[in-house]
């Protein structure tokens, strides 16, 4: 039997593909509008990469906007760990180590979390794809790398203000004030 060039064999799907489920963790630090932007890109960028799986299947998105130190309350994050705890998703995709977390304890006592619930994590920045069999080491550094690397990035901006406000030029102490104008060069005057 001669084969016909026009004619294309589509081979037959693979009935037993496992759908795995999965979560989506995003965060921003504050409420400005830049932050929210930034929430939204996160979401989108990461539900288009899920997306392109057929073999997984997006279950829910878990959304905080709060700070990632120690102590803070991150509710979704809470409810992510739950579920995860419950068996609920099989894997969860986050845009970068910093997202999740900013502590290096906090950061690695969650996916040590997620490993003994059999949830693999996917930090996509990195390209990091962390399951049962990772070794431990990597994740270890690059979280503490971040974590210095916030608390550097904090320590200037405060030392920043306040050298702004030691030298006037905070833009703190030259909003309007009862009893006080602004004179031609932005400065507060007795009113």
């Amino acid at each position: 039997m001669k084969r016909n060039p026009t004619v294309r064999i589509i081979p037959a799907k693979e009935e037993n593909i496992r759908i795995e489920k999965v979560g989506i963790y995003a965060r921003v630090s504050t409420a400005g509008k830049a932050q929210l932007r930034s929430l939204a890109a996160q979401i989108s960028g990461l539900t288009r990469y899920v997306a392109k799986r057929e073999d997984w299947l997006l279950i829910d998105i878990y959304m905080d906007v709060d700070s990632a130190k120690t102590g803070s309350e991150r509710r979704e994050f809470t409810r992510l760990l739950t579920d995860c705890k419950n068996h609920d998703l099989d894997y969860v995709i986050t845009k970068s180590l910093s997202r999740f977390g900013r502590d290096n304890v906090e950061v690695l006592k969650a996916v040590r979390l997620l490993q003994e619930s059999g949830v693999k994590i996917y930090f996509m920045e990195e390209d990091l794809d962390v399951d049962k069999n990772y070794d431990e080491l990597e994740l270890t550094i690059r979280t503490a790398i971040n974590q210095s690397e916030n608390e550097h990035r904090s320590e200037n901006i405060r030392m920043g203000m306040k050298l702004r406000a030691e030298h006037g030029l905070s833009g703190l102490y030259k909003k309007p004030c009862f009893g006080y104008k602004k004179n031609d060069e932005g400065d507060l005057i007795p009113d």
